[in-house]
């Protein structure tokens, strides 16, 4: 006995924790984000239609949350951030947040946007200073690298000259080598050879 009056007991809370799960749910879905447009002053009502009496005023620009739509009437039934509720015609609430709140989320995203566009100008003024820097030494390499190639092209037809040079020394050399020996073999035949003395016994 005992054991189903706790098997239905633990039936029972998980019911009920249930449908508390259920009802959070249903009423978070039905419930929106609005705000109070169009008058500078709307009143609400106490039930869907302009039949009940008022309860309240509010005014435009204040946010609310939707709880409830009439569909027969339009109406559509608000919480205040106080937590008074009432109804009003639908056409007086517009979804989604008020310009009170967005404007200065709108200031604050522009003034974001500003800084971070005035941060991406100092980067271009700061890149096209190291661009004008670089295309200087660059210029300066180019010049350097101008100058060398005179150089070396310079250097080369020196070498090209000093073995031409060399050759001509060397060929030169050995004509005046050959001339001798030339000139040499010419005129040992004529040197008159002296006789050899007799020799005495």
């Amino acid at each position: 006995m005992q054991q189903e009056q706790n098997t239905s007991y633990g039936a029972t809370m998980r019911l009920l924790i249930a449908s508390c799960f259920t009802l959070v749910s249903l009423f978070s879905l039905n419930t929106q984000a609005a705000y109070i447009s169009d008058d500078v002053f709307t009143y609400y009502h106490g039930g869907p239609s302009d039949q009940y009496r008022i309860t309240g005023r509010i005014r435009s620009g204040t946010s609310i949350t939707i709880l409830d739509r009439n569909k027969d009437s339009g109406y559509v039934k608000i919480k205040t951030a106080s937590g008074r509720t009432g109804w009003l015609p639908g056409a007086n609430v517009s979804e989604g947040s008020s310009m009170s709140v967005r404007f200065p989320q709108l200031e604050e995203k522009l003034g974001k946007s500003n800084a971070m566009i005035t941060q991406q100008n100092e980067v271009i003024q700061s890149l096209k200073q190291q661009t004008v820097g670089l295309q200087q030494q660059n210029k300066e390499y180019a010049d350097t690298i101008a100058k060398l190639e005179l150089e070396i092209s310079s250097l080369n037809r020196s070498i090209n000259s000093m073995d031409d040079s060399n050759l001509m020394r060397w060929f030169t050399y050995g004509g005046l080598v050959a001339f001798g020996g030339l000139v040499l073999g010419l005129i040992i035949p004529l040197i008159p050879r002296r006789k050899k003395r007799p020799d005495v016994w």
